[in-house]
């Protein structure tokens, strides 16, 4: 098992990240309605990889035992024992590329640390809100309607339709690329 305090380490990480970019992107003068624009573009863009990831790359037929392996360790164990403790987060291995690359394609495109760095900022808090979501997903109990809805679109696709709802912070991209079923009332008896 995992220490407790390691299984938080992107938390950590990406927070320090996080204030850090936050500070230093406050002094370019920015209006606040242009950073709220850009953190709340960040935090859609995270719905957009949590999709993409979860729908292209963590459930990917690899042909070879390298891939195969990659991929069950990355996701497809989670499936195989949804109810799993000891991984909370994504590994720091696994997400540092993926937030780095992020960042560059965010300052590629707007021209601006800045702005990549808000973008990024936004797209971090939805990375937490997809962890705190997903845990939740497997095991919590809530009593926000939402979150109990969330829940079970969530455990329909690990228990009913693995090639279905891949969205777990939002059915948004779910409804948008064809993979949106509803959960319906009696769907988890």
């Amino acid at each position: 098992m995992i220490k407790a305090w390691r299984q938080f380490a992107p938390l950590y990480f990406y927070t320090g990240v996080s204030l850090c970019l936050g500070l230093l992107a406050a002094s370019e003068g920015f209006s606040i309605a242009i950073v709220l624009f850009l953190l709340a573009a960040g935090l859609l863009s995270w719905g957009f990889i949590e999709y993409g990831l979860h729908r292209f790359i963590f459930h990917y037929h690899a042909r070879s035992s390298f891939g195969r392996n990659l991929v069950y360790q990355a996701h497809l164990s989670h499936h195989e024992n949804p109810k799993a403790r000891d991984r909370i987060f994504a590994s720091l291995l696994l997400s540092t590329p993926i937030a780095t690359a992020y960042w560059l394609v965010a300052w590629a495109t707007t021209r601006s640390w800045a702005a990549a760095s808000w973008l990024f900022i936004g797209m971090a808090a939805g990375y937490f809100c997809y962890e705190w979501l997903h845990f939740q997903a497997h095991h919590g109990r809530s009593r926000v309607r939402l979150l109990r809805y969330l829940r079970k679109y969530h455990l329909l696709h690990h228990y009913k339709t693995p090639e279905l709802r891949f969205g777990v912070t939002s059915p948004l991209f779910d409804f948008v690329f064809g993979t949106f079923r509803p959960a319906l009332k009696g769907d988890m008896r």
